[in-house]
């Protein structure tokens, strides 16, 4: 069996759409930030599910670490959080609580980065 390459391109696409959400809706165009807030959901879909699959194949062959679990249930609170908010037409709502999501998910990486031991020469 063999492990699933995690796809960079796929893991930035909903940052990239709730920052451009956000960048509407601070110039001043609500009906733009709407439509990216919507566009947004299927997207972090696909992904929170990508990286759900992608746990449990993990899992299957050899124990987790727990920031990979972490990183999966944050995706689905930040799909939580555009689905709700779409739902109540809560443009800012959702776009502050997916931005927030991901900001402690970039915390997370920053902090495993920072634990591992620097490669010898």
């Amino acid at each position: 069996m063999s492990i699933v390459e995690p796809r960079p391109m796929r893991r930035w696409s909903p940052i990239a759409i709730a920052l451009a959400a956000a960048g509407a809706g601070a110039a001043g165009e609500p009906r733009l930030s709407s439509y990216l807030v919507l566009a947004a959901v299927p997207v972090t879909a696909v992904v929170a599910l990508a990286a759900f699959g992608e746990l449990l194949d993990t899992r299957a062959v050899a124990p987790v670490e727990p920031v990979a679990a972490l990183e999966t249930l944050l995706l689905g609170v930040a799909l939580l959080l555009l689905v709700a908010g779409a739902a109540a037409g809560a443009t800012a709502f959702a776009v502050s609580g997916c931005l927030a999501v991901f900001g402690v998910q970039a915390l997370l990486g920053l902090s495993v980065e920072l634990r591992r031991p620097a490669l010898e020469r």
